[in-house]
């Protein structure tokens, strides 16, 4: 399959932002399991390596399970001489000491992580990144959660460095190298979709207008690097510490204002009212477990927790931009009112939706809530409004779940011009009795029914 130039840049600014944080994680292990002397960027060679194999065995006829096979064996086979290579370079290579040093370090994962596992671990997820590259079509929304991801994970890395005790050297470039794979990467999947300004009349200046905004974000992210130093965080704390050091001083003399109570006298305990100390029976003794489990389970708790922070917030992050991007679709040429308590039901209903996929709730979310009272002429006008979507949806023009009453109703304008007027007039007392304290009167009720009686004498075309 042959690519054009803007698909590339897709792929490169895909490869480009994973190599950004993989780079800076495989760094931050490598000090804290082999001491640095692992090749980082030796490991990550393999990422292109894997995608490359994988979007060649793409055009072959061979069933699933067989390319699969093909390609983890690849992986199997790179995996070892990046073992022989990096650690065991001083042996021969027939020599089986290398090849045993794998269930080695396994075994003795409890006690001590040896390089020769990290290097397994960190190659299988490399290699099934590039597997996953390579059959995945890059698009906007790819670009924007691997943008979202690999900011978590480059956060997160930055942060744990300094309680680890591991120096990470380069972290200024490795973000900026991060954000201009994003930005370029996710500009032009914006555009090649043409549902931008960049697909409009500036269609010939968003090039230059592009790399002149990623020069300028670069340009303010060196300068900032570079004017805020280790000595002014210093600095900043000092007079963070300072400033608490006021507080608490002046704390301490209200506080001194204040009468001390008078500490109440306790008379010593005879001896004989005192009890004797518990003896601890033999049987807790042997549930406890020994010191080298306890640390294995520490570090699993540790790793499932951090893991289940990055994918909530990965998740919640996610669903925000799907739901503003579903809000921003669509909206071009439209007139909107703005609504009483719109914004707070799209709020509530965006959190429901949060939390319903983050926990996989969506049962106990459904719960049936008693309505209360309609008043008859409310149910009348919600009545015809429900009408009036069912007779749409059987043409085939469904209301969308992301469409208000009033983008629907140009929808339908769109489609039945001779009849905008009775559309707008049904949607507009549906929108005042909906979501305002509005009573129509008989009058406007008699009109909304010859509207809609007009609306359905119209032949609207079914979708095929």
């Amino acid at each position: 399959m042959k690519l054009d130039w803007r698909q590339r840049i897709l792929y490169i600014a895909a490869l480009g932002m994973d190599g950004c944080w993989l780079y800076a994680l495989l760094t931050l292990l490598g000090m804290k399991v082999a001491g640095g002397y692992l090749s980082v960027l030796g490991i990550l060679l393999l990422y292109p390596v894997a995608f490359l194999f994988n979007w060649l065995l793409r055009p072959l006829r061979w069933p699933r399970a067989c390319l699969r096979s093909v390609s983890w064996l690849a992986w199997a086979v790179s995996m070892l001489l990046m073992i022989k290579v990096q650690v065991f370079g001083h042996l021969p290579l027939s020599d089986p000491a290398w090849l045993l040093s794998i269930p080695h370090s396994i075994a003795q994962v409890i006690y001590t992580f040896r390089p020769e596992l990290l290097i397994l671990i960190s190659t299988g997820v490399l290699w099934w990144l590039g597997q996953r590259l390579a059959n995945l079509s890059v698009n906007f929304v790819a670009l924007v959660s691997k943008f979202q991801f690999g900011l978590l994970i480059l956060a997160f890395t930055f942060l744990i460095a300094p309680p680890l005790e591991v120096t990470l050297n380069g972290q200024v470039p490795i973000t900026l190298a991060f954000f201009l794979f994003a930005l370029l990467g996710i500009s032009v999947a914006h555009a090649l979709e043409g549902t931008s300004w960049l697909s409009g009349l500036n269609q010939g200046h968003w090039g230059g207008l592009l790399l002149f905004s990623i020069s300028l974000i670069l340009i303010l992210g060196l300068l900032i690097s570079v004017v805020i130093t280790p000595d002014l965080l210093q600095f900043i704390v000092e007079a963070a510490k300072w400033v608490w050091g006021l507080i608490t001083r002046a704390i301490a003399f209200i506080i001194s204002l204040f009468p001390a109570p008078e500490p109440a006298s306790i008379g010593p305990l005879p001896k004989e009212s005192m009890p004797p100390p518990p003896e601890e029976p033999d049987w807790p003794k042997l549930l406890r477990m020994p010191e080298s489990v306890r640390s294995g389970l520490r570090i699993g708790w540790t790793v499932m927790v951090v893991s289940f922070l990055l994918f909530a917030l990965w998740r919640v992050s996610s669903e925000i931009f799907r739901w503003l991007r579903r809000k921003l679709t669509g909206m071009s040429g439209a007139e909107f009112e703005p609504l009483p308590g719109a914004f707070r039901a799209d709020l509530l209903g965006l959190l429901k939706r949060i939390l319903s996929r983050l926990l996989r709730l969506r049962l106990l979310l459904r719960k049936r809530v008693k309505a209360g009272a309609v008043l008859p002429e409310v149910a009348s006008v919600r009545q015809i409004y429900r009408q009036l979507l069912r007779w749409a949806a059987a043409g085939g023009h469904s209301r969308l779940v992301s469409q208000t009453p009033h983008e629907y109703c140009c929808a339908l304008s769109g489609l039945l011009p001779e009849a905008q007027s009775d559309l707008d007039l049904i949607t507009q007392q549906y929108v005042l009795t909906r979501y305002g304290a509005w009573l129509p009167t008989e009058g406007e009720l008699d009109q909304l029914s010859q509207a809609w009686h007009k609306v359905k004498q119209n032949n609207l075309k079914r979708i095929n």
